[in-house]
């Protein structure tokens, strides 16, 4: 664009070279496709090592040959690949969580269909920052140890940590639903903040301590600013309070706007001389947060909001779900006053207790002096002094550590600090002054046993040989068997290890065709009958019908090889080739090039002990002219590739793409200079842009040229690329059609070395 002159001076310009750099794509990106011991099913995942197999899909499997496959791959030289895991049929594990009433509100269901979902287990806490309200939940994937926690999430969807935005896109385990009608939601209570509990109130605000704000239902906060003369009234403790409640109810609802939540906003005193605040509206969005005052905070001296140990209870929070592995717990027998009368006293003080196995250990509670009070008060006395004494035997032990002890009306419940399998409990009598009867906590008590709740009802149906081409041909929408590679940006190998099946790869192949990819061909095995290999008269057979499909965008390797097993200590396995030779071609690739053919003496097969058949150069000879690549283990070299033939390589073909090296790098320029030229699309079609076509293309194919990719001696004899007027016509330029010509002369691998020898006569002059 030129520039708009407004002012006498120097203006600058920057103009466009035209330049566009053309980047060649990688040529040795290998996708498999086949089973696994777990991991995703029907979707590609990208692997730049053997441990990222490990990881996603739980490494070697005896079942897997594509596991096998994948590792000799990236030990012959591969860095980069694409895995899909395939399975016939395959179902998610689940589970419902419940809240404190058994009801069922939130579901959660494994990512990855099949049967690794039922190894996830699931835990849910409510140490948080807010406890009365919010929740911890835990993901763990036992088979390798995964495990996933969100801290302090909420059932509530307008919080910022609503658990389901917060799981939902980001767990690599699981995803979650939330299991509550809006009618419930609506339905649920007003939500609270209860102070601590206070003294005199009185005693406590002073002109330095006299404000706080008050936010509701995520309203913005509202100023209470307390007149600590004039609003605190009355005589008693209780007056006080009472009074200091009627004000901060009614300096808020003097600022309602015609906001419900505000409007009928509550504060009272409690019976434990606390401050209840109640949110005047119900439902999911219903919260009450007292957040510190700007100036004169109050609200540590009132311990009002959970930084000051208070309790905020949103109306979510009874659709949180429970603490899961709930710990094990020991239930006494009902109680009564009798029960308890004079008790604990100088001759029943003592019991013994076990936690996960350790102990007993001796629980002296003491004697107390309680007559006179109501049992629940006596139970709650007896509760702290076990529960603090059962704290102090093992304190670096959590069984011990967090261990509790609550009074209802009349029973104690009894439970271990630590939660899920191989947490217990139990309770025996002392060896004197045993209160153990008294308390009822030994016949008629009733024991709850710690169980890990996991995901359930993951299953999963291999493939077997008679349903190969449905599990791996499957739905193209659905991107499931082999289409899960549409998921995929670029691929340039396709390998389905030990996978024969002619129909699978007739379609796999003209899958490659559509996607630019070339696909290697394990030779027909008999899966049934390893021990009886077929010999180089089968595979002639095989070749010549309709077994293999003569596509130059594939290539077949014959014999199968033998590998040290690492799951049987290095015992020999038969495994298919191809992975080992996808590994070659991407060594080779890196080392000298796509045009170089990934065969020769320097082609060794990393990890290949034997072949199922060792071919000599006559067997070699007559499965070479048909296209079939042989594997042979030659004097010095070991294994190597000995082919480099496509499935149309056969002489009787005569197909210009005959050899490996040449297919796979017109598929390399195709895919290039297809995604280098996208920034043509849309441009004014003129000469301008022919010429700029030509010097971009030009200099992609010269950087070729002088890496040694094509033949001839000069860059006219070694490549061509047209873009004018010739190309393009009138008629092309009306309708919106640039042609663009691009021809090179390809190098062709040297199969056949003739050495002539001659015996020379002595000269004789005539």
């Amino acid at each position: 664009m030129s520039v708009t002159t407004s002012y006498p001076g120097v203006y600058i310009e920057e103009i466009s070279s035209g330049v566009r750099t053309i980047t060649g794509v990688s040529t040795s990106v290998a996708a498999f496709a086949g089973a696994a011991a777990r991991g995703p099913i029907n979707k590609a995942v990208h692997i730049y090592s053997f441990a990222d197999f490990e990881r996603s899909f739980g490494g070697l499997s005896a079942d897997s040959e594509m596991s096998y496959g994948v590792r000799q791959f990236f030990q012959n030289g591969g860095t980069e690949a694409w895995v899909v895991r395939i399975v016939k049929d395959a179902t998610p594990a689940e589970k419902d969580l419940e809240n404190n009433k058994n009801e069922q509100v939130l579901k959660v269901t494994a990512l990855d269909a099949g049967l690794t979902g039922n190894d996830i287990e699931v835990r849910v806490d409510h140490q948080t920052i807010n406890p009365g309200s919010s929740f911890n939940i835990s993901f763990i994937r036992s088979c390798d140890n995964r495990s996933e926690t969100y801290s302090n999430v909420s059932m509530n969807s307008a919080d910022a940590r609503y658990v389901l935005d917060m799981v939902n896109g980001v767990s690599h385990l699981v995803k979650i639903e939330r299991l509550v009608d809006q009618s419930d939601l609506n339905a649920l209570p007003k939500a609270t903040s209860t102070s601590g509990s206070l003294g005199d109130v009185k005693g406590l605000l002073d002109k330095y301590h006299n404000e706080f704000r008050i936010s509701v239902n995520g309203l913005p906060p509202v100023k209470v600013v307390i007149d600590w003369k004039n609003d605190i009234t009355g005589t008693s403790p209780n007056d006080h309070l009472t009074s200091l409640c009627n004000a901060i109810q009614g300096k808020v609802t003097a600022q309602a706007k015609s906001k419900p939540a505000y409007e009928y906003f509550t504060c009272e005193p409690t019976i434990n001389q606390a401050i209840e605040m109640t949110s005047g509206l119900g439902g999911e969005f219903s919260s009450v947060r007292v957040l510190p005052g700007t100036k004169h905070n109050a609200s540590a001296v009132l311990k009002l909001g959970v930084a000051n140990d208070g309790i905020e209870i949103d109306g979510v929070a009874g659709i949180r779900p429970k603490i899961i592995p709930e710990p094990a717990t020991l239930t006494s027998d009902t109680l009564t006053d009798s029960d308890l009368t004079n008790l604990p006293n100088a001759n029943h003080t003592s019991f013994r207790i076990s936690l996960d196995g350790y102990g007993p250990d001796d629980v002296n509670i003491g004697p107390a002096n309680a007559a006179g009070t109501p049992l629940a008060d006596k139970l709650q006395d007896v509760a702290t002094r076990i529960e603090a004494t059962v704290r102090s035997h093992r304190p670096s032990n959590p069984a011990y550590n967090a261990f509790t002890c609550t009074a209802t009306s009349n029973q104690l419940i009894l439970a271990s600090g630590s939660r899920g399998d191989g947490a217990t409990i139990s309770v025996t009598e002392a060896l004197d002054k045993d209160i153990a009867g008294n308390l009822k906590i030994l016949t008629g008590a009733t024991t709850n046993q710690s169980v890990n709740i996991t995901l359930e009802g993951g299953t999963e149906i291999p493939f077997s040989s008679d349903d190969v081409y449905s599990s791996f041909i499957d739905d193209r929408d659905q991107r499931t068997g082999l289409f899960a590679l549409e998921a995929v940006d670029l691929f340039n190998l396709l390998c389905l290890p030990g996978i024969t099946d002619s129909g699978t790869l007739m379609d796999a192949v003209a899958y490659c065709e559509e996607r630019r990819a070339f696909m290697i061909i394990d030779a027909p095995m008999d899966a049934g009958n390893p021990e009886n290999p077929p010999g180089p008269g089968d595979m002639v057979t095989s070749v010549s019908g309709t077994d293999l499909p003569k596509s130059d965008h594939a290539a077949v390797y014959y014999p199968w090889i033998y590998i040290a097993d690492p799951l049987k200590n290095g015992k020999q396995r038969l495994t298919a080739p191809c992975g080992t030779v996808a590994g070659l071609y991407a060594r080779t690739d890196s080392s000298r090039g796509v045009w170089k053919a990934p065969a020769g003496t320097e082609a060794t097969l990393v990890g290949t002990q034997a072949m199922t058949y060792l071919l000599n150069d006559r067997e070699n000879g007559s499965l070479n002219p048909l296209g079939v690549n042989c594997l042979r283990i030659l004097p010095v070299y070991g294994a190597v590739s000995w082919g480099a033939r496509t499935l149309r390589g056969a002489d009787q073909m005569t197909s210009e793409y005959k050899y490996v090296p040449v297919r796979r790098l017109v598929l390399y320029l195709e895919e290039s200079l297809y995604r280098g030229t996208q920034w043509v699309v849309f441009e004014p079609n003129d000469e301008p842009l022919w010429a700029q076509i030509r010097l971009n293309i030009g200099a992609f194919m010269h950087d070729l040229f002088r890496k040694g990719a094509f033949q001839g001696k000069t860059p006219r004899e070694a490549y061509f690329v047209k873009c004018d007027k010739e190309t393009t016509t009138q008629s092309d330029v009306n309708s919106g059609i640039v042609n663009i010509q691009v021809g090179f002369a390809p190098l062709k691998p040297a199969e056949f070395v003739i050495i002539s020898i001659q015996q020379m006569a002595g000269q004789i002059e005539v």
